[in-house]
């Protein structure tokens, strides 16, 4: 009888043994894949032990798999029953809240840490990922202290930390607090991975920030019209027999950029440049431009606005010819994937300083500017861009045959096509419409309509090019500029090429 008995139990023993023994063993086999990071293969024996005996471990497990391939929905899941069932797996507490970060559920990841530190899971990492997500809330001040604190706490975390340090601080637009944290990092330990990535976004930031910057440009130009001889004979010899028309032209432009590095959300630019076209034999067409332009702006989460002010002097062969003064308000707002919607209201003075002996009053360009624009502006690849741009102006003249308002419309791209070199492409099409009947029309004078009537202009450009980018410093341009010029009024009615090959150095 007892033999039999005996016999029955360990029958049992065995049958209720055996499923547990295999379960451990491909548990370790589990554990072995994982760790050997072939992870397709350790989450199949996870799951395939999930299914017949769960627990929080094989859980847990199975989270961090998941994590490990990326599908953080699953991972947070496993998590969680890791930290719900008997027994419970601390360690789940910041694993769960890495995926939320993750997950982009930075409310909850914040809960589930407050709940480790509740605990005492693994202070310093906590901290350290409670930096991280305070970060991405916004919250800089507060992550700066999480990650001081996660870097007394444990030693090995301060590059790591500092490097946070650093990111925060260059989303505040802390440059100089952002480069030397980074500065410190890199003298720490120079060789680690994190001192070398510290190195390359330092160089990035000087580049990107640099306070001062020169750009020096040299072109050959050849312009089939200088003078926009009218494209048919009006009756007036020295218009029709005009000489010279074509030329070719040295043209110059110098530019120097002051952009110092403020706090936050403040920012501002300075710009001085310097224009120069000097023709090879239509001298009295040589043209000076000098520009200054001061540039604040502030930024906000959803765009920025800059305010530009601008004051620009033009010589005519040495002379004095007009005077700009303009102030054009910015709002730039980013939309889907940094694609950017641009909004202009300005205004400009234009004053014509050449002084012509009994003058025509009429004939007075001296105006008050007003305008308006919306553009579109979409970025692709590394340096390519598409736009599109509406305008509204209207010329508010001293003089009223130059009173007018237009409507203007520009596309425009510049394509990569391959390392270093990208073509550009651009149309505009601008209706002018004069506001009064031109008093030189309607009365015989050559060039003008014979009958009293409006002026009508409609400009059409087009621009086409490459762009070759020798160095990072060195750069050529070839290009095609068409001015097709139509008007009712046969004097202002023309056609004009020029072809430009430019070089420019930056620096």
């Amino acid at each position: 009888m007892l033999y039999y008995v005996a016999f029955f139990v360990s029958f049992f023993l065995i049958i209720l043994i055996i499923p547990s023994t295999s379960a451990e063993e491909l548990f370790q086999r589990g554990i072995e894949q994982y760790k050997k990071e072939n992870y397709e293969e350790a989450l199949e024996i996870f799951k395939k032990i999930y299914q017949t005996q769960p627990s929080t471990i094989v859980s847990f497990y199975l989270g961090l798999t998941y994590k490990q391939i990326g599908d953080y929905r699953n991972a947070k899941d496993y998590f969680l029953k890791s930290l719900t069932g008997i027994p419970k797996i601390n360690d789940a507490y910041i694993e769960v809240a890495e995926v939320l970060y993750y997950l982009d559920q930075l409310s909850e990841a914040m809960k589930f840490l407050t709940e480790a530190e509740k605990e005492f899971v693994m202070p310093s990492k906590v901290l350290f990922l409670k930096g991280l997500v305070l970060s991405k809330m916004g919250k800089f001040n507060e992550a700066r202290y999480s990650f001081e604190k996660a870097k007394s706490i444990d030693p090995a975390l301060t590059q790591a930390s500092d490097l946070q340090i650093a990111l925060t601080y260059s989303s505040e637009r802390k440059i100089k607090e952002a480069m030397k944290t980074l500065e410190g990092l890199i003298k720490i330990e120079p060789k680690t991975d994190i001192a070398e990535f510290a190195s390359e976004y330092l160089t990035a930031l000087k580049t990107a920030f640099k306070q001062w910057s020169i750009t020096f440009s040299l072109a050959y130009q050849y312009d089939d019209n200088v003078v926009s001889k009218p494209t048919s004979t009006i009756g007036v010899s020295a218009v029709d027999e005009i000489s010279g028309k074509k030329d070719s032209a040295v043209v110059s432009n110098l530019r120097v950029s002051y952009k110092p590095l403020m706090l936050e959300e403040i920012f501002f630019t300075g710009e001085f440049g310097i224009y120069t076209k000097n023709y090879f034999s239509s001298n009295k067409f040589d043209t000076t431009i000098g520009t200054i332009t001061l540039t604040p702006g502030f930024s906000f989460k959803n765009g920025f606005i800059t305010l530009p002010l601008s004051y620009s002097q033009m010589w005519l062969n040495e002379r004095e010819y007009m005077s700009v003064f303009s102030f054009t308000p910015t709002l730039s707002i980013p939309i889907y994937k940094q694609n950017i919607t641009q909004i202009t209201a300005g205004y400009s003075k234009r004053q014509m300083l050449k002084y012509t002996e009994n003058a025509d009053p009429d004939e007075d360009r001296d105006s008050n500017q007003y305008s308006v624009s919306v553009g579109y502006f979409y970025p692709f690849k590394e340096k390519g861009i598409l736009y599109t741009k509406y305008d509204y102006t209207v010329d508010d003249t001293q003089g009223k045959n130059w009173d007018s308002y237009s409507h203007r419309v520009s596309a425009g791209i510049i394509y990569p096509v391959i390392d270093k070199v990208s073509i550009q492409f651009a149309l505009d099409h601008t209706w002018q419409n004069y506001r009064n009947i031109n008093t030189y029309s309607g009365r015989g004078v050559k060039g003008f309509p014979e009958k009293a009537e409006k002026r009508k202009d409609r400009i059409y450009t087009l621009t086409g090019g490459f762009i070759f980018d020798i160095s990072k410093t060195l750069r050529m341009n070839l290009s095609y500029y068409h001015l097709k010029a139509d008007s009712n009024f046969p004097i202002y009615d023309y056609r004009r090429n020029i072809y430009t090959a430019e070089l420019s150095l930056s620096f």
